[in-house]
């Protein structure tokens, strides 16, 4: 079955069109599955839900423009065609630890509202053609995150067999995409602008990202607990950290990244915010704060040791800091990772050394190989790695350009490997 939502009256008129865009998704699910079609122009709408077997395409130029109002998103909980379960408003998702009771862990919060949701729904697909966009406009929630935070552009959770396919997320009021507890996920020739996370996975088994920009002012990719994760030929620019992740089986390849001209929107004013407008960096200082950001908290009980992560083949310009694993942060006080590899990497102006503390009871192993790490001016006396955890740091032909003094600080018992191009000093603590 293929139906257009303007079969069942959605308008480039202005008017809200929530129930004739999900009119249709309902009709197309009804009938066994199929797809519904947004033609070109732009229609605004509430918050939609996708459901099995249904793939909405965004023709050639068609946007969905997100409605400014959140009490537009609340649509789900009338829902009559699939009820939510009774007890949604209490609800906590049992792969969360106990100590774990942000909203974000109780699937049907308001934190978990959307323009594009879905919930127990599988072989599901969302396709943008040329020109196509999913745009939040910022949305404003004086309830939401932060109390300004609005809903994210699409939420999954409980999902399987989902394919993400050549539309532009803009200004989404959270994080572009948010999945959770889902699995078989591929995300292809997207684009997300500004707004805050670009691709975010907790508790996700099989994800796929290729091919893909983010340029946002808060992480381009996120998350934890996730098994099985390639992220390829992607280019990144982040106000915050290109990578705050965390998972097993770990492969990120072919990947350019840089800081973004956006900066996180939880610096502007209020009155910015309520108007929805984005928030810039300044050209002079702008940076990532971190490559890669270990990230690991109680909204998961881990099933696998993290670790077995690959970084191979990516540039890396205008990073504070190379790699960071806080353990015993509020964002990384779960379990800590066990491995993680740097291999073919260009780190380009970095001016913090590599930082890592980890659990006692998890051996931390941190291996860079064939890779160039440039400090930037007026940073030359920085410290390559400043180690308070580690139990094995393999350093093969990493070249250092612009320390002065490059140096790494590494526990008396760590186990050290060296096959330098650059001279290092070996500060052993006590």
């Amino acid at each position: 079955m293929i139906v257009s939502i303007t079969q069942y009256g959605a308008q480039t008129n202005g008017a809200l069109c929530t129930e004739a865009i999900q009119w249709a998704i309902d009709a197309c699910f009804l009938a066994g599955g199929g797809e519904v079609t947004v033609p070109a122009g732009r229609f605004r709408t509430g918050g939609l839900r996708l459901r099995s077997n249904v793939t909405l395409h965004l023709l050639e130029n068609a946007v969905l423009e997100g409605s400014r109002d959140p009490e537009d998103y609340l649509g789900f909980w009338k829902d009559a065609v699939e009820p939510i379960p009774a007890n949604a408003s209490t609800y906590k998702v049992d792969t969360a630890l106990p100590e774990a009771n942000g909203d974000s862990v109780y699937p049907y919060s308001r934190w978990n509202n959307a323009l594009i949701r879905g919930i127990h729904a599988e072989n599901i697909a969302i396709i943008g053609e040329r020109g196509s966009e999913i745009n939040g406009m910022n949305c404003y929630d004086p309830l939401g995150e932060e109390n300004y935070r609005g809903p994210h552009p699409i939420n999954l959770w409980f999902c399987k067999n989902i394919t993400l396919q050549g539309y532009t997320i803009r200004d989404g009021g959270n994080w572009g995409h948010a999945i959770q507890n889902s699995r078989n996920i591929h995300i292809s020739g997207v684009t997300v602008i500004g707004g805050h996370d670009g691709f975010d996975v907790r508790t996700c088994d099989d994800v796929l990202v290729e091919d893909c920009m983010f340029d946002t002012g808060d992480d381009c990719i996120a998350g934890f607990d996730n098994i099985g994760v390639t992220v390829r030929n992607c280019t990144m620019a982040s106000g915050c950290s290109i990578f705050r992740f965390g998972g097993t089986d770990v492969v990120i390849e072919n990947c350019k990244c840089s800081h973004s001209k956006y900066a996180c929107r939880g610096g502007l004013p209020l009155e910015k915010k309520v108007a929805g407008e984005l928030c810039l960096s300044n050209p002079e200082s702008a940076e990532s704060i971190t490559a890669f950001l270990y990230y690991c908290d109680y909204r998961a009980r881990i099933r696998k040791t993290p670790g077995n992560i690959l970084v191979r083949n990516c540039s890396f310009v205008r990073m504070k800091k190379l790699f960071n694993m806080p353990f015993g942060h509020r964002w990384t006080c779960n379990r800590s990772l066990a491995d993680i590899t740097f291999e073919d990497c260009l780190f380009d102006g970095v001016r913090a050394p590599i930082t890592a503390s980890a659990d006692p009871q998890t051996p931390f192993k941190l291996c860079i190989k064939d890779s160039t790490v440039i400090a930037r001016k007026g940073s030359e006396d920085i410290a390559f790695a400043d180690l308070q955890d580690c139990n094995e740091l393999i350093l093969e032909n990493v070249t250092l350009k612009n320390f002065n003094n490059p140096r790494v600080k590494c526990p008396k018992d760590c186990i050290l490997t060296t096959n330098q191009t650059t001279a290092l000093l070996i500060e052993r603590a006590e």
